[in-house]
């Protein structure tokens, strides 16, 4: 897995590779640093960025997602991110962030 500075020295060259277009991370554990990755998210205008997590997650750490997606919601980034957890279809905001994410 990631060390906890990965994402940010990822994050910073990100804009350099002109080629990459899509970046899935994939099998994501409560170990990822979400909060280390946001700003990067909601600023992107040229990837295409998957997070997706698979295993069970605690109900704090999906409470930090579903926090994410409202902020999603609530400022629409050029780029919305796919962002995928179990139980993710039960949230109160599925329906909005789904209908905001297929309409980019």
């Amino acid at each position: 897995m990631f060390k906890p500075d990965s994402i940010h020295k990822y994050a910073d060259i990100f804009p350099r590779w002109k080629k990459l277009f899509h970046l899935g991370l994939y099998g994501l554990t409560e170990d990822f640093d979400l909060a280390s990755i946001t700003d990067f998210l909601l600023k992107n205008e040229k990837l295409t960025v998957c997070l997706s997590y698979f295993n069970p997650l605690t109900d704090g750490y999906k409470e930090i997602l579903e926090k994410f997606i409202v902020k999603i919601i609530e400022t629409r980034p050029k780029r919305i991110p796919y962002i995928y957890f179990p139980g993710l279809q039960n949230s109160i905001f599925y329906d909005d962030y789904q209908g905001l994410r297929l309409s980019h």
